[in-house]
Formats: structure tokens, C-alpha cells, sequence
């Protein structure tokens, strides 16, 4: 807690440096791609997002993995590039290009130079553009994915994590997977796949590029405008038209598992971010998990004694979420476990959370806030997933605002909302 009180101070004293920019500012391309800009004085390092509404979510349950397929072979080598060049490329710049695949949206992340914004535009253009779609490269990459996926189950939390989306979303929905699909779809994708995905994600309405950085609009919007109007936009944007029966009936489910430790999931419907008790819910989630002062930790780990792992996550969804404690412990202790979580979520239904304890996990987002926007990656990442989800790019400076407003009456009322209902509970336990 002491280094962690030492690391907020320096982000205090030199966040007006580092964190600093001007006002976001937006415009669009020529092809009517929208800009998110936000410059910055101190850094010669920009970071762009390059981003389309369609990815996971618009994927056939029997192609599940396709975006993240494609997006990865698209990464190895376009028609003018072979894989040893494109990399050379990159590398010789400083540079960086990696693939981007949410649920929610797909794309891709430049990391460079400033002085190299122009010459690293063109190579992201050129794989956007240019996709070779080498059935070598597709193969080599679905196999990476496969292995991926096969590794998820020498560690228990993957795999109860991948239980629990499975029986929580309906059968089929694309929250009931991970995003990288699984081994018996990839296995059947083709390469006619992989271009008819490209054509759908590259030619729909609603892309975004966010860029942070040092360098002039003049100039950004030349680059941009120079390699990115090329993508044509003719394609409306996606509706979200999620299955209605998106959770299936809670349920206690209990699996053997070839783990030496137990692991118990509790979860909850939730809402998805447009909500309006999105932002008290987040604030639960630090109240309850995400730090050593939470009170799953204190409770189940520090006083009781119970917990290896545990914490609680509330996902940021377009469609619905959910909000899951989990746990890992020894099998001698689920059932005390259970009473305790319990216990937590019902004080948190029945009493109000105090000013001290409000203000102290307060004091820790504003914290987390200031770290997690220190680079310009992160606050690009953040500027263009707020846009993405709805939310609009001037969210990322609202949110922590309206964190601060929440009291202990908001968080009463929305735990009793939320968690009076019946949980899904899973345990995994060792045979």
C-alpha cells in the first residue's frame, strides 16, 4: 500500500505533464471516416486506434473465432509486403501494429514515433487495404489459436470462467464464448470466410480512428487523409438485435475438475454501459473486489483465511453484462466460502456503505484513473472505447466525475436492484 501511495503522488505532481493535452477535437475524413484527435506537447509518441462496429457480435455461432482469425493472418503479410518484410518494416521504424478484437468492435492499434507517423500510416494502410489472406500464414494462425485455446485448460480460472459464460448467455449468443472462437469452428474457416469478414468489418459505416500524440491537426489530417479515405464506406452501421433470452435460468452447477483447488463463481445479470446504473455498479465492483482493501479480500482472504485468488469483475458490455465474484480455495471451504460471500452481498443490500469507506475507495479510482491514463496508448484506448460502446469519446472525462458523485444511498438501492435476485453458481471442484 506504501508504494502504491508513493507511485499516486508522482502521477499527481507530473500528471499535468504526461496525462496533459489539449481538449479532444473531432473531424472526418473524406470518405467519412470520423477523427477523434487529442494532441499533446510532451511526448514524441502517437498511438492510433483504428476501429469498425463490427467484430464479434455480427459473427455465426458456426464461424465463432473468424474476426480474430482474420485479423491475425491480415497481420502477417498484404499483397505488397511478404511476412519478413511487412515485419522489417515496422521494426525499423520503432513502430508497432497489433490486431484489436472485442466483442464489440475490431481493428487496430499503430504505436510510433512521431517523426514516423507518415511512413507507419502507410504500412497500416497497406495491411488494411492490401490483405493477402496467404493460406499458409491463415493456417499457421489458426493453429496458434487452437493452441490458445487448448492452453486455457491447464489453469482453472479460464476454465471455470469458460464454463460459467457458456451456461450464464443463451445457447449460441456471442457473450457465450471467448473471443477467439472455438477449436471446431476454426478448424472449418476457409479463406472465402476470412474475405467475405473483411469486406463486412472494412466496408461498414461508423469507423473511428483515435489518434494521442504530438503532431499538428494540419498534418494529421493530411496523413490520415491520404491513406485512410481509401476504405469505402457503403455498408449502414450494425443494430444491436441481441437473442432477448440473453440469461439462461440461474442455476448451481457443479463440475469435477482435475484441479487440486475448488473455485466458486457467483453472478449476476447486469446491465450494459448506456445504463443508468452503470457507473454505481463500477463503484461496487470497487467496493467489493479490484484492490487489497476490498472487502472480498479483507473478509475471505485476510480474516477468514479462505481464499487463494478473489476478486469480482463487472465487464463494460454493449448488450448485457454481468457481475461475478469468483474465488479459488481449498474444497474443505466452498461451503463456508458460499455463506461468506453471501453475507458481503447481503450487508451490502441491508447497510449503507460508510462516508470513510466510500470516500477511501474514491480516493483509489482517482488513483487507478490517473495510472491507467498515463500513456497515450491508454488514453487512446479508453477515448475510442467509450465511442465504440456508445458511450461518446467525451465519456472518458465524465466517468471518473461521475464516479465521485455516487453516495451510499445510490449504492444501497442499486445493490438491492441487482443482487436480491437469484445468483448462477458454479463450483469447480477436485474429484
Amino acid at each position: 500500500m506504501k508504494n502504491f501511495i508513493i507511485i499516486l503522488l508522482s502521477v499527481l505532481l507530473f500528471s499535468s505533464v504526461s496525462f496533459g493535452g489539449q481538449k479532444m477535437k473531432t473531424f472526418y475524413l473524406d470518405n467519412g471516416i470520423q477523427v477523434i484527435f487529442k494532441q499533446t506537447k510532451s511526448v514524441e509518441i502517437l498511438c492510433l486506434k483504428l476501429h469498425s462496429p463490427v467484430s464479434v457480435l455480427q459473427e455465426d455461432s458456426s464461424k465463432a473465432g473468424l474476426t480474430a482469425l482474420l485479423h491475425n493472418t491480415m497481420n502477417k503479410s498484404t499483397k505488397n509486403r511478404d511476412a519478413n518484410t511487412l515485419a522489417n518494416d515496422i521494426e525499423n521504424l520503432g513502430s508497432s501494429i497489433s490486431p484489436d478484437v472485442e466483442y464489440e468492435y475490431s481493428g487496430w492499434t499503430l504505436n510510433c514515433m512521431s517523426q514516423y507517423f507518415d511512413q507507419s500510416c502507410e504500412i497500416l494502410a497497406d495491411i488494411i487495404l492490401n490483405p493477402a489472406f496467404d493460406a499458409i500464414e491463415m493456417d499457421r494462425e489458426r493453429e496458434l489459436m487452437i493452441e490458445a485455446i487448448k492452453g486455457r485448460q491447464d489453469n482453472i480460472k479460464p476454465v471455470a470462467g469458460d464454463k460459467f459464460i457458456f451456461d450464464f448467455y443463451a445457447t449460441n449468443h456471442p457473450y457465450s464464448r471467448i473471443k477467439i472462437g472455438k477449436e471446431e469452428t476454426l478448424l472449418k474457416l476457409t479463406q472465402r470466410d476470412l474475405k467475405d469478414a473483411y469486406n463486412k468489418i472494412y466496408s461498414t459505416r461508423g469507423m473511428v480512428i483515435t489518434v494521442v500524440g504530438n503532431i499538428k491537426r494540419s498534418d494529421l489530417e493530411d496523413t490520415l487523409n491520404k491513406y485512410f479515405s481509401k476504405i469505402k464506406l457503403y455498408r449502414k452501421k450494425p443494430q444491436l438485435t441481441l437473442d432477448k433470452k440473453q440469461y439462461k435460468v440461474p442455476t448451481d452447477v457443479a463440475v469435477d475438475s482435475k484441479f487440486n483447488q475448488a473455485f466458486i463463481i457467483y453472478a449476476y445479470p447486469a446491465p450494459n454501459a448506456l445504463n443508468k446504473n452503470f457507473v454505481t455498479l463500477k463503484m461496487i465492483n470497487f467496493i467489493l473486489g479490484s484492490r487489497m482493501t476490498g472487502r472480498l479480500f479483507v473478509e475471505l482472504r485476510e480474516k477468514m483465511g479462505l481464499a487463494y485468488e478473489v476478486n469480482s469483475d463487472y465487464p463494460t458490455r454493449l448488450g448485457g453484462s454481468f457481475f461475478e465474484i469468483y474465488i479459488g480455495l481449498d474444497k474443505k471451504n466452498v461451503e463456508v466460502t458460499k455463506r461468506g460471500i453471501e453475507k458481503i452481498l447481503a450487508d451490502l443490500c441491508n447497510k449503507k456503505v460508510s462516508e470513510k469507506e466510500l470516500e477511501d475507495t474514491k480516493n483509489f479510482i482517482k488513483g487507478i484513473y490517473l495510472l491507467a491514463h498515463q500513456s497515450v496508448e491508454r488514453q487512446a484506448y479508453y477515448i475510442s472505447a467509450r465511442e465504440m460502446m456508445g458511450l461518446g469519446y467525451e465519456y472518458d472525462e465524465e466517468y471518473l466525475n461521475l464516479l465521485m458523485e455516487v453516495t451510499p444511498e445510490d449504492i444501497k438501492n442499486t445493490a438491492n436492484k441487482y443482487f436480491k435476485r437469484q445468483p448462477y453458481k458454479l463450483v469447480l471442484m477436485p474429484k
